[in-house]
């Protein structure tokens, strides 16, 4: 998360912001990517260096990485089937305040990635849809943003799956593939975008002439005994 609040404060520094067609994000950084959204009127109207980038963008996200999350959610999410609701909770307590999809401004478009566990395919939030190419599409969905968000960094094993609570005729007819029907669209269970596309690069590979890349991942370090479960 705070690692792409870097990448996006020297593109606003650089003045290429403002610039962006398209943000698509998944795991913590879309976490980043939907505050920014949020914030982007207002960024967008700030020049480089003035104080309100860091008000509005940079010190809830800073608050939030100040945060015990998971911990809570997790221990919480034993006794009420699931962390991810919790997490949400929190995620909309400190950054969204109840805001929906239908928050995020028309340009940049928005992209919000999780993976499908059902379909084994990415499941997108965007403004104008979310959908899963096999399950089908929900134009203009209501959804709050933190809930998109916590789809998008339900890390395995413990923060995931979120579950979305979907009705069948949200659903535009005969926009899934194979699986448009129940449990697929009453009840799709997602987890981190990052199981799918590690960078977010499928929704915007092929149709853009440049593409830059903040790649928060790191190497795994060397562990002479590593945390197992022993089945036996």
């Amino acid at each position: 998360m705070l690692f792409h609040v870097g990448a996006i404060w020297r593109l606003h520094e650089a003045g290429i912001l403002t610039t962006l067609k398209h943000i698509s994000s998944v795991s913590g950084g879309s976490i980043t990517a939907a505050k920014l959204a949020l914030s982007w009127d207002s960024l967008t109207r700030s020049p480089a260096g003035q104080g309100i980038f860091q008000e509005e963008f940079v010190t809830p996200l800073r608050k939030l990485a100040s945060t015990t999350v998971d911990v809570f959610a997790i221990a919480r999410g034993f006794f009420s089937g699931g962390a991810g609701r919790h997490v949400a909770a929190v995620y909309d307590r400190e950054l969204f305040h109840g805001a929906s999809l239908q928050d995020l401004p028309d340009l940049p478009v928005f992209t919000i990635n999780s993976t499908n566990v059902q379909s084994g395919a990415l499941w997108r939030f965007q403004k104008a849809y979310m959908r899963d190419y096999r399950v089908g599409e929900v134009v203009r969905p209501g959804l709050n943003l933190s809930q998109a968000v916590a789809a998008s960094s339900a890390f395995p094993p413990f923060l995931s799956p979120f579950e979305l609570k979907l009705t069948e005729a949200e659903f535009t007819p005969d926009t899934g593939d194979d699986l448009q029907c129940s449990p697929f669209t009453s009840r799709p269970l997602l987890t981190d975008g990052g199981v799918y596309d590690n960078l977010g690069l499928e929704t915007a590979w092929k149709r853009f002439k440049t593409v830059l890349v903040s790649d928060g991942g790191g190497k795994i370090e060397a562990q002479r005994k590593p945390w197992r479960v022993d089945l036996h």
